[in-house]
């Protein structure tokens, strides 16, 4: 099976002059078939609540350490989850929808708004977004959210990952000046339907975005080389957000001291913050475990033979995982689900597997962890339709 990463490259590297940025946040972040990497859990996890500091710490407890109800780390077996077909498992999740919008401009999906809605770009030509959509279920009918402006004066550019918060989208479009500068646009448009507004420009080294996000009335923003930044939704100028140097967006008002890009994959976290009350996790990977990643909800981390999950606050007994087709450093979509060709379901150790005939598949291209995964409804690189699972309409008990 091909991903859209594949038929990406294969367009770019036939297009004269197009563009050479990192794809990661302008197209759907996709990843083939990997040969199976299987992760081993070596332990239980506990918070600790420092006194007086607002601070947690996660650690990883060895044999003997904790609670004596819990398997010591050696006696651990990594087994596979409960496997079924997308279609067993989350049949009221699945719909069809159109692969064009009225004008012909091909869609991207970019994440879900509700169970029965989803945020869609749609392009008027390769990585060219012309509008943003909402598609309804319900209905089964789009409406344009808001045009999607290019740069002035800007050459190779495109617009990169999208945001959504209560009653508004945010995006980024990346560009370059006449003498080479890059140059990062933040734009806005409120979700019921309006012109955008440009609300920021950053240049240079600060032109380098690896996460975008809203919350608390501002579009957020971090660097690719680490810091948060913000500016008001009804503009202003922006300003660095308090405690939020040296980190990396995950979905507000979550960041964490690793980053998102490649870079980052076999590096583990130490550190959640909530930039919105200061609060800090500390979190410490067991041994041996690479791409260590803790959320709000749930820890995971990899080693040779297995994935290693467990909360982060410390409760419930720690499991190992043989998965495959899933993006194990990915932080977890609705703190639940991580995403890739399958879908592994954190809550319900339950994974999901593509069971329709296609020749490529696509996660959404928020910058958050998106809650969309699609693929053609029929064989071809260029279908009429879409086959899309919105993670957003899976009920919680299953």
């Amino acid at each position: 099976m091909r991903t859209e990463e594949e038929l990406v490259r294969a367009l770019r590297e036939g297009a004269a002059g197009a563009p050479d940025t990192d794809l990661l946040a302008g197209v759907a972040r996709l990843r083939r078939r990997r040969t199976m990497r299987r992760v081993q859990v070596l332990a239980a996890a506990a918070v600790i609540a420092v006194a007086g500091t607002g601070t947690a710490v996660v650690r990883g407890l060895g044999p003997g350490e904790g609670e004596g109800s819990r398997p010591a780390a050696t006696a651990m077996v990594t087994v596979a989850p409960v496997a079924a077909t997308v279609t067993e498992l989350w049949p009221q999740a699945l719909f069809t929808m159109p692969a064009t919008n009225a004008d012909g401009w091909r869609y991207r999906p970019v994440t879900a708004l509700s169970a029965t809605q989803v945020l869609l770009a749609a392009e008027s030509s390769f990585e060219k977004a012309g509008t943003f959509e909402i598609y309804d279920t319900g209905t089964g009918t789009a409406r344009v959210v808001t045009q999607v402006p290019r740069g002035r004066g800007l050459k190779r550019y495109f617009p990169q990952s999208a945001t959504v918060g209560p009653a508004d989208i945010a995006w980024s479009g990346s560009g370059e000046r006449a003498d080479g500068t890059p140059v990062r646009e933040i734009w806005t448009a409120p979700l019921a339907g309006g012109a955008a507004r440009l609300l920021a420009t950053r240049t240079g080294e600060d032109a380098d975005l690896d996460g975008i996000s809203i919350g608390g009335g501002h579009v957020v923003w971090s660097e690719t080389d680490g810091g948060v930044w913000r500016v008001p939704l009804a503009g202003g100028d922006p300003e660095r957000v308090p405690g939020g140097d040296g980190l990396h967006l995950i979905a507000w008002p979550w960041a964490a001291d690793v980053a998102k890009g490649p870079e980052g994959f076999e590096h583990n976290q130490t550190r959640l913050v909530n930039l919105a009350d200061g609060t800090t996790r500390t979190t410490a990977a067991p041994p041996g475990v690479t791409g260590w990643r803790c959320g709000p909800v749930w820890c995971h981390g990899q080693r040779d033979d297995g994935l290693l999950i467990q909360r982060a606050d410390g409760t419930g007994t720690p499991r190992s995982r043989q998965v495959r087709g899933v993006r194990m450093h990915a932080y977890p979509a609705l703190e639940r689900f991580l995403v890739d060709s399958d879908v592994y379901d954190l809550a319900t150790d339950k994974l999901g597997r593509l069971d329709e005939p296609t020749d490529w598949y696509g996660t959404g291209t928020s910058s958050e962890p998106s809650t969309i995964l699609y693929w053609g409804a029929t064989k071809g690189d260029k279908p009429d339709e879409f086959r899309v699972l919105n993670l957003a309409a899976v009920p919680p008990a299953q």
